[in-house]
């Protein structure tokens, strides 16, 4: 029994004592090493937060930049983005593609608008030695005559095209739309460059409405920016405005300030109405670095002057000096200009290249975006 017992006890030395569970207790199960702790992942781009940085950039108050932008109006409009960078060069006419369509009945109502504001147009000659006929010119193409609908809200256009300077941003922006259009990296250049270009216009554009005293978000113009019935551009409107009425006032939206300042530029770009006809295209090239566009404003001009003998002739008054007729010669100098190196004219206008008068047509410097004209 002894043997026995020793036996049993021996046996159970080699068992392993089963504890009791304890109460509430469930079995280890063995574990996956940790894994690393998720890296805090980048904000998303914020346009509005990065437009808001670049106008504090500018020297603009934050709280003030901020007000504006958190403004309902204001929103990121992509298909602005992609207009201005890839669509914005003047639309000729399908009958002749040297120039554009105008209706003829612009050259009544170019007389009679030159009638309507003679002081402005005396203004202009006394100051500058500018003809109404070739300001008369530019204003139908450009808005004709100040009656376009402007349907574009300005800030939200230049807000948009200061975002074209985070390159990632409009990358991901033409891969969202499914455009068709590739990031190549002039695409990508060139939206820089216009981004920096609206960057400053956005700048312009709220320093002119704190002088006039309006607000900013308020203003319409069009799908490039441009504003008023001359179509200036805030920059050029603040560097080359004049009061054309002694109001005490230069307002992009008066037309007697606009009348005489489109005078001021054109007399800085090197007008002269007895001028070559070379040298009066480089002037319309200054104001907008289109050829299509040139060609148009001197058949404009040339049958302007034609109307308004005519209509001297019939009632009986002096009629002006004969004036060279400006043929549709090719500006020297000019190559085919890339969208965006300048601008339309036209209804449905954007902004021009109006800040660099009297530079060589051929080496435009930082010139304007363009959009496409329309027929008029």
């Amino acid at each position: 029994m002894a043997s026995l017992a020793l036996f049993a006890l021996t046996a159970c030395t080699h068992i392993p004592s089963e504890k009791p569970p304890l109460p509430n207790s469930q079995p280890k199960l063995q574990q996956d090493p940790l894994p690393n702790p998720p890296k805090e992942e980048a904000a998303a781009f914020d346009p509005k937060h990065f437009v808001e940085d670049m106008l504090v950039s500018k020297g603009h108050k934050r709280a003030y930049v901020r007000t504006l932008l958190s403004d309902p109006r204001v929103t990121v409009n992509t298909a602005i983005m992609t207009k201005n960078v890839f669509d914005s060069a003047p639309q000729p006419s399908a009958k002749n593609p040297k120039v554009m369509e105008v209706s003829p009945k612009f050259y009544k109502k170019g007389i009679e608008f030159i009638a309507e504001y003679e002081d402005a147009f005396e203004t202009a000659w006394e100051r500058y030695q500018v003809s109404p006929e070739v300001i008369t010119a530019i204003l139908i193409l450009e808005t004709r005559l100040g009656d376009y609908p402007m349907k574009y809200n300005v800030f939200r256009v230049y807000t948009s095209l200061t975002t074209l300077l985070d390159s990632e941003y409009f990358t991901s922006v033409l891969q969202t739309v499914r455009s068709g259009y590739v990031p190549t990296e002039k695409v990508i250049n060139d939206a820089r460059k216009k981004g920096k270009w609206g960057l400053e216009e956005l700048s312009a554009l709220i320093s002119l409405s704190e002088r006039l005293g309006i607000d900013p978000i308020s203003i319409n113009g069009s799908f490039a920016g441009a504003l008023g019935p001359a179509q200036f551009i805030p920059t050029s409107f603040v560097r080359f405005g004049v009061d054309g009425n002694d109001d005490g006032k230069v307002d992009p939206f008066d037309m007697e300030d606009c009348i005489v300042s489109v005078a001021n530029y054109l007399k800085l770009a090197g007008w002269k109405e007895d001028a070559a006809i070379k040298n009066k295209r480089q002037a319309i090239w200054a104001y907008n670095h289109h050829e299509v566009y040139v060609n148009t404003i001197m058949m404009i001009y040339d049958r302007l002057i034609t109307e308004h003998a005519r209509y001297n002739d019939e009632k009986g008054g002096e009629t002006e000096d004969a004036l060279v007729p400006a043929s549709n010669q090719k500006t020297p100098g000019q190559g085919k200009s890339a969208a965006g190196n300048g601008r339309a004219g036209g209804a449905e206008q954007g902004p021009d290249a109006k800040g660099q008068p009297g530079g060589k047509v051929d080496t435009p410097v930082n010139p304007a975006p363009a959009p496409s004209g329309g027929s008029m």
